[in-house]
């Protein structure tokens, strides 16, 4: 179990909470949904490659949550609790507690819910501010598969997330990297790309990120964001096949990464430094 996040446990540990799209149950059921056409499930057992690899949170509101139906999502919540993992999902919502924060987190399928999403969104977040939640963070399963670009429904459904309280949006579906933006002083992640995903064999573009942002608070009250970090990655350890072990890039292969996410982020005002933190920007 701990051979899939070897690379990446020691980072998973230093910080207070990960979060990571769970794409797909776990679940023996074998009666897939009709008209999907991958549908994706593990083993429940392999929920402790995420206890192994130092994750706390789940957001499973993706395309994939019921490819085995009911069943199936029911069977991944039953093993996530048994490892003592938090988990979301439209009105679902969930809150981690590290340092004496309450972080409170809302999930998200707009790839296959649309608009509907929007509710929520809007009233999860407007649940877990009233339930004490010190940070919210939204995440939003969204945008074209293999697309660099997002589309204008993620911009604004990113914004309108921040405009109801989120302090942090983290997008996944596109399998690839998107760029990163700031607005109202919080950032949107519009795709992180593919991490440890067994659906997706060997594809060409094995690029990939792990996103850190430090929230600092003083005596309860929160101050402003700023320190946030990209950790380039590649979802596989070997260069021509995908061994399912995400590990952060090195060197050139680092840079190369950090550029592509500079270029994707460079319309939005947002660079990050050659160490991966957010560059100095001109007031």
């Amino acid at each position: 179990d701990a051979y899939f996040f070897e690379n990446v446990a020691d980072i998973f540990a230093e910080d207070d909470m990960t979060i990571v799209n769970l794409e797909g149950p776990l679940t023996t059921a074998e009666d897939p949904r009709d008209g999907q056409i991958y549908s994706i499930s593990g083993d429940p057992g392999y929920v402790k490659i995420l206890t192994e690899g130092n994750v706390e949170v789940a957001a499973m509101g993706n395309n994939h949550r019921l490819d085995y139906k009911d069943q199936g999502s029911g069977d991944t919540v039953e093993a996530l609790e048994e490892e003592g993992i938090l988990y979301a999902y439209d009105d679902v919502c969930c809150v981690f507690e590290a340092k004496g924060i309450k972080i409170g987190v809302v999930s998200v399928n707009e790839v296959s819910q649309g608009r509907a999403v929007e509710k929520y969104l809007e009233q999860g977040i407007e649940k877990l501010r009233e339930e004490g939640a010190d940070l919210v963070l939204a995440c939003c399963h969204w945008g074209r598969e293999r697309e660099y670009t997002p589309e204008d429904d993620q911009k604004i459904l990113g914004k309108k997330c921040i405009d109801w309280g989120a302090d942090l949006v983290i997008g996944h579906h596109p399998h690839v990297l998107q760029g990163v933006e700031e607005y109202q002083g919080k950032f949107i992640l519009y795709s992180l790309g593919n991490f440890c995903f067994g659906a997706n064999r060997n594809p060409k573009d094995k690029d990939c990120m792990i996103f850190q942002q430090t929230f600092t608070f003083i005596e309860g009250e929160k101050q402003e964001d700023g320190q946030i970090r990209v950790i380039p990655c590649s979802i596989s350890s070997a260069a021509g096949r995908n061994d399912y072990k995400p590990t952060p890039a090195a060197g050139e292969e680092a840079q190369r990464i950090l550029d592509k996410i500079n270029e994707y982020s460079e319309s939005f005002g947002i660079e990050f430094d050659s160490q991966g933190y957010l560059a100095e920007r001109e007031q």
